[in-house]
């Protein structure tokens, strides 16, 4: 997950450095899957952290 995460994060970095925006649709759609997943992450770990 962490590694998709990363790889995410660079399709972001290229993608913003190609549209020249951080509001281009495709950049915001984007940006919120990475916020998702990073939820996804943190829910995780807690569960992990209360077991």
């Amino acid at each position: 997950m962490r590694r998709h995460l990363e790889r995410m994060q660079m399709q972001l970095y290229s993608l913003v450095e190609e549209k020249g925006s951080f509001v281009d649709p495709r950049v915001v759609e984007l940006s919120q899957k990475i916020d998702r997943l990073i939820l996804s992450i943190q829910r995780l770990r807690m569960q992990e952290r209360i077991k």
